[in-house]
């Protein structure tokens, strides 16, 4: 028997009409204690704007389940978004913002004020903050562009240095077990850095943004000054950053994050995607309704509602169609930084929708894992909203990891992969996402260091080599 279902985290994220009636919630197949999430809280206790301390990657159970990866992304997202002196924690002094000198080398700059790009073409062997598949970007509905970061933690940034000095083997893994991340926390301590949340292992993390003028509420988002590029509008088809003023300061809206990083047993990483509850609607997915009986439920594709990238009861046909790169491109040409329509089309908004829908195709199949990231985000998110906690309004879309830890050489090969395998955002992997592939099909390599397009063995150290 297929039913129709209004999930209690569609009514705690408020988007009324998502579906057109209700009859059971899903099981709380992955959940998490009171006393296990006021844990998560350097008090101990959840509270409005409480700091969340980073999760124990080194003491990740071996012995694990979804569930486990899915809690531990979700407790490494509320730490980085937690407010700390003004900002999050994400711009505090334990990250990095990553830039790339001409040679295409990473440079990891201490965090002072934020400074955002749109997403150009992408380097296969470094990330060069393209969106997936190519150099698309996107408009808002609200008309801004979306801006993108890259950051590492400092356990990542003295790992790469370690490597690039020549003292780690260049084909060191990403550690995950406390000898590897003791000879990263010895070497960072010999050059006076002390690695406060070496437990957290080396993280590293992409966001979304947009103008928070533009967003209906931005009380409901969690917002950074930042500086990005200011373009002079030449025509419908081109834009060029302005000569006399190349940059422009803006209260930018977090709409995306990817929170990406090894456990123990993990180098290839656990790669996790979050977004706002207001992006975009999902395609129509199925979910388990729990109990003996497993029975499977359908949430159909409903657009009602107000949306950062959808037309308030928009259709499928004619979304997800690139409009627009940014240089440099040969395709339609388009010099470096400027952006550009693709062929046949004009700068403008396109209309978006969650084409894999907790990361899995949209087929009955999936209805188990959907589930389960639709019940802990239910949990998680009706306490922060009874706080008035803005982080509320952000949902773990999915996760993926491989079953045993081992490096998926072949990214498209998902027999080993588990949890979310068809994972993308809507803000950042816009048009990839109708692919019949996910996380691992642009990250697969044949080593751990492989996996990430921010590592590279040329990438300018913390300190010079001795």
């Amino acid at each position: 028997m297929v039913g129709k279902i209004v999930s209690t985290f569609a009514l705690m994220l408020g988007l009324a009409g998502i579906v057109q009636a209700q009859s059971s919630s899903p099981a709380s197949t992955c959940s998490i204690s009171q006393q296990g999430f006021a844990n998560w809280f350097v008090n101990k206790k959840p509270a409005k704007g409480g700091v969340v301390t980073f999760a124990n990657s080194v003491g990740f159970p071996t012995q694990n389940t979804a569930c486990d990866f899915y809690k531990w992304a979700h407790q490494m997202f509320l730490w980085t978004t937690s407010p700390l002196q003004g900002g999050i924690v994400l711009d505090s002094t334990v990250f990095y913002d990553v830039n790339f000198d001409s040679q295409g080398n990473g440079v990891f700059v201490s965090n002072g004020p934020n400074s955002f790009a749109l997403r150009g073409a992408k380097p296969q062997s470094i990330q060069g903050g393209g969106q997936a598949g190519g150099g698309d970007t996107l408009l808002s509905l609200g008309g801004s562009l979306v801006y993108f970061g890259i950051n590492v933690n400092d356990v990542y940034a003295w790992f790469n240095t370690a490597v690039t000095n020549g003292v780690m083997p260049a084909t060191s893994p990403f550690p995950t077990t406390q000898a590897e991340l003791t000879q990263i926390v010895k070497y960072a301590g010999a050059n006076n850095a002390k690695l406060g949340d070496a437990n957290a292992l080396t993280m590293e993390f992409k966001t979304a943004w947009v103008d928070a003028a533009t967003v209906a509420n931005p009380a409901e988002y969690i917002t950074v000054a930042a500086v990005v590029p200011n373009y002079t509008k030449v025509s419908a088809t081109t834009w060029t950053v302005n000569a006399q003023q190349p940059t422009v300061p803006k209260k930018l809206a977090l709409v995306g994050i990817h929170v990406v990083g090894p456990v123990q047993g993990h180098p290839e990483m656990v790669w996790a995607t979050f977004e706002h509850k207001r992006n975009a609607p999902d395609n129509t997915y199925y979910v388990s309704g729990g109990g003996a009986s497993q029975v499977i439920k359908t949430v159909p594709y409903n657009s009602k509602g107000v949306w950062n990238f959808m037309t308030d009861g928009g259709a499928q046909e004619g979304a997800l169609v690139a409009q627009m790169v940014v240089g440099p491109s040969t395709t339609p040409p388009c010099a470096n930084g400027s952006i550009c329509a693709t062929p046949g089309k004009a700068i403008v908004q396109n209309n978006v929708y969650r084409a894999k829908p907790w990361g899995n195709e949209p087929t009955a199949a999936s209805g188990d894992n959907n589930g389960q990231l639709i019940s802990l985000n239910s949990q998680i998110n009706k306490t922060l909203s009874g706080l008035g906690d803005v982080r509320a309004n952000y949902f773990q879309v999915g996760a993926v990891w491989t079953q045993d830890g081992s490096i998926p050489a072949n990214g498209n090969d998902t027999a080993k992969q588990k949890g979310s395998k068809l994972l993308a955002n809507t803000t950042m992997e816009t048009y990839h996402q109708i692919n019949k592939n996910g996380c691992f099909a642009c990250h697969g390599a044949t080593s751990s260091i492989g996996v990430s397009h921010l590592f590279s063995p040329t990438n300018n150290p913390l300190v010079p080599k001795k």
